[in-house]
C-alpha cells in the first residue's frame, strides 16, 4: 500500500431490515414535525421555524425513501427467484443428460486400498 493512495478492496454491503429502518426514521421525522407544530409561534418569534420545516421535509422525504426501498427489495427479491430457478433447471438438465447417456456421476479419485500388513 503507498502512502496517500489506498488501495485495498471494498468491504461487502451491508444488507437488513431495510425498509422497516425507512418506515421507522419516517415515522419519527412526522412525529417530531407533528410535536413541534402547537409551538409553532414560539419557534417564530426565535426565528427557528426552520426546525419545523425540516422535520416536515424529512417525512416527505421519507415516503421517497420508501417507495424506493420497497421497489428495489422486490427487485432483489424477483432476481434471487431467476437465478434459483435457472440454477435448478441447469441442475435438471445435467442429470437428464446423464441419465440418458447411461454413465453414472463421476466416482472420486480413491488411492489404493491399504492391505493389512502381517507382521
Amino acid at each position: 500500500m503507498v502512502k496517500g493512495n489506498p488501495q485495498h478492496e471494498a468491504p461487502e454491503p451491508l444488507e437488513g431490515p431495510v425498509v422497516a429502518t425507512i418506515v421507522g426514521g419516517t415515522i419519527i421525522w412526522f412525529a417530531l414535525f407533528l410535536v413541534q407544530l402547537p409551538f409553532y409561534g414560539w419557534f417564530d418569534d426565535r426565528g427557528h421555524t426552520w426546525w419545523l420545516w425540516t422535520c416536515l421535509a424529512g417525512g416527505g422525504l421519507g415516503f421517497i425513501g420508501i417507495w424506493y426501498v420497497r421497489r428495489r427489495d422486490t427487485a432483489i427479491k424477483r432476481i434471487q427467484a431467476a437465478q434459483a430457478a435457472q440454477a435448478a433447471r441447469t441442475s435438471e438438465t445435467v442429470d437428464a443428460a446423464e441419465a440418458a447417456s447411461g454413465t453414472p456421476e463421476a466416482e472420486p479419485l480413491r488411492g489404493p486400498s491399504p492391505t493389512p500388513s502381517a507382521d
